[in-house]
């Protein structure tokens, strides 16, 4: 109950069942995923679209696992590669965030 209404109050984060959740970063224009625990966190790049002013989800990036050294005020790439099933789990989490906010996320594919 509490986590809908989180996810209805605040659109630019949105926390799942399994305690993990999405979160928009416009000053990196990521998206920043933490991971059950928040022990393991995935910064998701954007790219703008000038067309119709919208992000869309970098699909071609290799989406990696922070580097823990890295610090969290900072932008990483670094780590290892996401495996393809966390990938997959991830791709659904992002599909349900970015739905939420039409205005701004292109549709994930």
């Amino acid at each position: 109950m509490l986590r809908s209404l989180y996810n209805i109050i605040y659109r630019s984060s949105h926390r799942f069942g399994d305690g993990s959740g999405l979160y928009y970063l416009i000053r990196y224009d990521i998206i920043r995923y933490y991971a059950h625990n928040h022990s393991r966190i995935v910064d998701i790049p954007l790219v703008y679209n000038e067309r119709n002013g919208t992000l869309r989800v970098d699909t071609s990036a290799t989406w990696k696992w922070r580097d823990p050294h890295v610090p969290l005020s900072e932008w990483s790439d670094s780590g290892l590669p996401l495996s393809e099933v966390e990938r997959l789990d991830l791709c659904e989490k992002l599909r349900v965030f970015v739905a939420k906010q039409p205005k701004r996320f292109e549709p994930f594919e």
